[in-house]
């Protein structure tokens, strides 16, 4: 696996290149962007550079970090978090990894945690890991996935070198951001009547699901962004309403229902029942 095969920007991939070239990595990096496959691969890829022992081109697929890195059995990397869809990431699992922290590496004189998925974590969770992000060991390294920076709190990234996979603003037909912008005032009013209204453009054409729910996540994560930092730049009237009229665990718990029925539609689901599931969840989440 070489760098070429993830789809960074030319900024990322020569900072990576930098990093690999000094040996001199940040202790905590967060991955964002792309999909929950691509943000893992890249984490793995970045902890086979970290530990790869090479004094040439990293990594090299030679030593030994990196064949037990490539065999994902290299003790040295430790991986948390669920990367299936509803997941939760709860504050006892980064309370482990804070403890585990303080563990000296066993092959090499650096490890590696690989924490998928940190939008799945309450705010408790984050501030646990907070804890050892702010003073980590001198030979720890973390890497956070995220499939987007809104979702953590600003004092997580604010400790982080922050690097995007793929484009950073998707783009929406207007079709969808209607249907969205109908959705986050159905949810604000909390009419059931009117959550299963603003599903109707989408139960009737199934070619804009995929897209409807990358519209409605990114609405979503705007609206965390906006209640966790106050920073609205290039925050939507939608994210404001959102963030003004529901509390966090509602949105996280919006955010999850859109995010199972994303992935169930992907892995050819009833589209029917689907859409149905999907209303009822939503309406659960609120009510």
């Amino acid at each position: 696996m070489k760098i070429d095969n993830f789809n960074l920007n030319s900024s990322v991939k020569e900072t990576l290149l930098s990093y690999s070239a000094d040996s001199l990595f940040p202790q905590t990096m967060l991955i964002e962007g792309a999909d929950t496959e691509k943000r893992t691969e890249l984490a793995r890829f970045i902890a086979n550079l970290i530990l790869c022992t090479s004094d040439r081109e990293k990594p090299c697929g030679v030593c030994s970090a990196c064949i037990k890195c490539k065999a994902l059995s290299n003790p040295d990397v430790r991986e948390y978090g669920e990367e299936k869809a509803g997941a939760v990431f709860k504050v006892d699992t980064a309370r482990e990894i804070r403890s585990d922290a303080f563990v000296i590496p066993n092959d090499s004189d650096r490890k590696v945690y690989i924490i998928k998925e940190t939008q799945n974590m309450n705010d408790a969770a984050q501030n646990a890991m907070l804890k050892i992000l702010e003073e980590p060991p001198h030979f720890d390294y973390f890497i956070l996935t995220a499939d987007s920076r809104g979702a953590m709190l600003d004092t997580i990234l604010s400790r982080a070198v922050v690097l995007s996979l793929g484009e950073a603003v998707p783009s929406f037909s207007d079709g969808v951001k209607s249907c969205c912008k109908e959705l986050a005032v159905a949810l604000c009013k909390r009419s059931r009547f009117a959550v299963t209204e603003a599903l109707a453009a989408v139960y009737n054409d199934k070619q804009i699901f995929e897209e409807f729910c990358d519209c409605t996540e990114e609405m979503l994560v705007g609206a965390l962004r906006l209640k966790k930092t106050g920073a609205a730049d290039g925050v939507t009237p939608e994210c404001e309403r959102l963030a003004l009229s529901l509390d966090d665990d509602e949105l996280y718990r919006l955010f999850e229902a859109v995010k199972q029925a994303h992935s169930q539609f992907k892995q050819n689901a009833n589209y029917n029942i689907l859409i149905t599931y999907m209303s009822v969840r939503l309406w659960g989440a609120i009510e």
